[in-house]
């Protein structure tokens, strides 16, 4: 309605995942690639994936994640780089860049403290300010000032008494008013967990939630205070200083009415059609000239035969 282009997003940290069946290529997990320690070299592979991206129409790809391997047996550390946050954070600079050479870009995940797999949604971070910075939020902050990183997803896990995406010392006071960071938060998936709440998740800097169905909680409740309405417009704001910043406002994608294909979809539709005709009015021009052609016998000829 207001001519808004539309922006999608795909997994993931080893590539893109698409589930309509497109094939992508399967790229090095981030723990191989911070064993290169060779920044250069993994913003060239990130422009390739950034290519990839474009062709697809895919604006943000979501990864790299890029929490700490606090544990060895954390069932995902394979995405993340290393114990080390610099690294991380190098590493994932280097992607950002890579692809923002095309106009795409990725989402840095999960901010922060998701430092385990097993049962995430019930963990709690229980960290010194210190440690958190120094450790958990180091690497995300140079993602943030060196890779330009434009959309974040929070975190399943509480940190303290509350949820990573809810909080709005993470999401606002560092992530924005410390860091500069001026594009949009993503949760992780908002699935029927129950303590993500959408009224807490704006109020606390988180923009937008991510699930494609109806949920008891992923919508916002007070649309009428003050408080309510001035979270929402920021948030909107959030969305918007993403997306205008994307390839989704390039020349070719503002184009009012039919795409190109849409357009060729239908030339097509119209030749095949008038081939049909055609050929089926040739059918009956041949059937007439048979049927003409074809001797007409007497009553008494067939009487006689």
């Amino acid at each position: 309605a207001f001519g808004i282009p539309v922006a999608g997003c795909s997994d993931g940290p080893s590539g893109i995942r698409m589930d309509c069946g497109t094939i992508a290529f399967s790229l090095p997990n981030g723990t191989l690639l911070a064993c290169t320690f060779n920044p250069e070299l993994v913003e060239q592979l990130y422009e390739m994936e950034g290519m990839e991206l474009r062709k697809n129409q895919i604006d943000t790809l979501l990864g790299p994640g890029m929490n700490i391997h606090r544990n060895p047996l954390n069932g995902r550390n394979f995405e993340y780089f290393s114990e080390d946050p610099c690294v991380a954070g190098t590493m994932a600079a280097a992607q950002l860049k890579g692809m923002g050479k095309y106009g795409v870009t990725g989402t840095i995940k999960h901010f922060a403290g998701n430092n385990q797999e097993f049962k995430r949604h019930d963990a709690n971070g229980v960290v010194s300010e210190r440690a958190l910075r120094e450790i958990y939020l180091k690497g995300f902050e140079i993602a943030v000032k060196e890779g330009g990183a434009k959309a974040v997803m929070s975190s399943f896990n509480y940190i303290g008494t509350q949820w990573a995406g809810g909080t709005y010392p993470l999401q606002t006071t560092v992530l924005r008013d410390e860091w500069g960071f001026r594009g949009f938060v993503l949760t992780d998936y908002f699935g029927v967990y129950g303590y993500m709440d959408s009224d807490m998740g704006i109020r606390g800097g988180t923009d937008c939630m991510l699930v494609a169905y109806d949920t008891e909680t992923n919508h916002v409740t007070d649309t009428t205070s003050a408080t309510g309405v001035k979270a929402m417009r920021q948030a909107s704001k959030n969305i918007m200083y993403t997306v205008v910043n994307s390839r989704a406002y390039d020349p070719e994608n503002l184009k009012t009415g039919l795409m190109n294909w849409q357009i060729i979809a239908i030339v097509i539709d119209i030749i095949l059609g008038v081939l049909v005709i055609f050929l089926e009015v040739l059918t009956i021009k041949k059937y007439k000239k048979d049927a003409a052609e074809e001797p007409v016998q007497t009553v008494n000829e067939t009487s006689a035969q």
